[in-house]
């Protein structure tokens, strides 16, 4: 252990800078040169000690898709462990099926293991007879940071909390915006009881988790809690931990998911009844916390342990990409090359805020999209954690975006100019977007409605 601490000290020392001065909320230790929190030598996450729910195998409506009867197997029974399995032999059934995509080097250990009857831990999903059934999502504008609200007509959740802060010229205070925009929403929808089924935490980065603090706050409920795992109680992985516990009540174990690469190990991503406690559609988990890749330059950065979340709505698909950046999603990749059809969706919320390191074509021809969605800044607001600041989104991404032969499937009725940037606090140029394109510094909180048939209707609210 001090051998490995010693050399993630070493690694971390080229990639890190300290911190000039303490960031406004009190969180950042190191920055890397365009003032992003960091890991440091002393800065680094520990796994959850309290895992809560078992991973179990998803399966998202994209890709190969799997048995019914091997959705009740939790993915940790199919690590050998040594000469023994982590579940009983009795009552077997039937052979593991051959056409079910395993991560590397664990299809070898299982052989011809058969696995036994086991309890379902969630509910398959209930197609609704209702042809007039509709999911919203709520891109929230939050400043320079993400914060999403997803309605379902069976129940409600939060993708990350929001957003720039501090107390520069022109900023914002992301997290506060986040959770008035969501007691509103509340109010209006008394059906759903003040209460979010789920918060799903994608890293632990102030802009995505700086409302956290509003909400516990506010007086709504948080059933369940799934984040990376990542534990520690310093920085911004701290505030996660401490909101993590706070919603949970201490009930880890039944109120709560660590989604960590280690503990995947099928190509179909991940779920369970915190990921996933909706009865009318099914939301698969990827990636997030890669302890283990600390070693790596690349992984000092929390963005590269976000986790990816899919949400499926009969034909209707979104896709939740955190801040994972570019050479991280390659990995990501790589690592579902027996099945990377599972990350083709129609609405893209792009990693990053518009970042050239979080988007390429290679990911881009992986998905797909028909819509993009872009969570940024104003380009009007020049404080500390501004899109000005960050140069967010970057031209050069909006120019991918729109290029052939890789694009943004559908078109805008009409092109309409907004603004990109050539580089981090650099005056930003008008850029004519054409296709279905939005950013919430555009335009203002935008809504994407589905319906199960696959329909999308965008709107956006321009008063911000």
């Amino acid at each position: 252990m001090a051998i490995r601490s010693a050399l993630l000290a070493l690694v971390a020392g080229f990639c890190w800078v300290s911190a000039v001065g303490a960031q406004e909320d009190g969180a950042a230790k190191y920055q890397d040169a365009d003032g992003e929190e960091i890991f440091g030598p002393d800065y680094q996450p520990q796994s959850a000690p309290e895992k809560g729910l078992p991973l179990y195998i998803g399966r998202p409506n994209a890709g190969i898709s799997v048995p019914d009867g091997l959705l009740l197997l939790p993915q940790d029974s199919f690590r050998a462990m040594s000469d023994t399995w982590s579940l009983p032999r009795e009552d077997l059934q039937r052979q593991l099926p051959n056409d079910v995509p395993l991560l590397r080097d664990v299809r070898k250990g299982i052989q011809t293991w058969q696995m036994p009857r086991l309890t379902p831990n969630r509910r398959a999903p209930i197609q609704s007879t209702d042809a007039t059934a509709e999911m919203k999502v709520h891109y929230v504008y939050v400043g320079q940071g993400a914060g999403a609200i997803i309605e379902l007509p069976c129940g409600v959740a939060a993708v990350d909390l929001g957003g720039e802060f501090g107390g520069g010229s022109g900023s914002v205070d992301g997290g506060a915006l986040f959770v008035s925009y969501l007691k509103e929403f509340m109010a209006q929808h008394p059906v759903y009881g003040n209460k979010l089924d789920v918060v799903y935490l994608s890293h632990a980065h102030a802009d995505h988790i700086n409302g956290s603090t509003e909400l516990r706050e506010s007086g709504i409920r948080v059933e369940k809690v799934v984040d990376n795992g990542q534990t520690t109680a310093d920085g911004s992985v701290g505030k996660q931990t401490e909101f993590r516990n706070w919603a949970t009540e201490g009930d880890l174990k039944r109120r709560y998911s660590a989604v960590e690469l280690a503990r995947q190990v099928t190509a179909t991503g991940a779920t369970n009844a915190a990921i996933d406690p909706f009865s009318c559609a099914t939301v698969t988990a990827f990636w997030g916390g890669a302890n283990e890749r600390l070693s790596i330059p690349t992984y000092s950065n929390p963005n590269n342990h976000s986790v990816v979340l899919r949400f499926d709505f009969g034909q209707a698909s979104f896709l939740f990409m955190g801040d994972l950046e570019a050479d991280a999603a390659k990995d990501m990749i790589d690592q579902f090359d027996e099945n990377i059809e599972v990350f083709d969706a129609d609405v893209l919320q792009l990693a990053h805020h518009g970042a050239e390191n979080g988007i390429s074509d290679e990911l881009l021809n992986v998905i797909s999209p028909r819509i993009a969605i872009l969570s940024m800044g104003d380009k009007a607001s020049t404080g500390s954690k501004s899109a000005w600041k960050h140069g967010h989104p970057r031209l050069d991404s909006l120019s991918i975006l729109q290029d052939d032969p890789v694009t943004v499937g559908d078109m805008r009725s009409t092109t309409q100019t907004f603004w990109g940037s050539p580089g981090a606090k650099k005056p930003p140029k008008e850029f004519a977007v054409s296709r279905a394109i939005y950013g919430t510094g555009w335009e203002g909180t935008i809504t994407v409605t589905a319906t199960q048939s696959g329909q999308y209707k965008v709107s956006a609210n321009e008063g911000h």
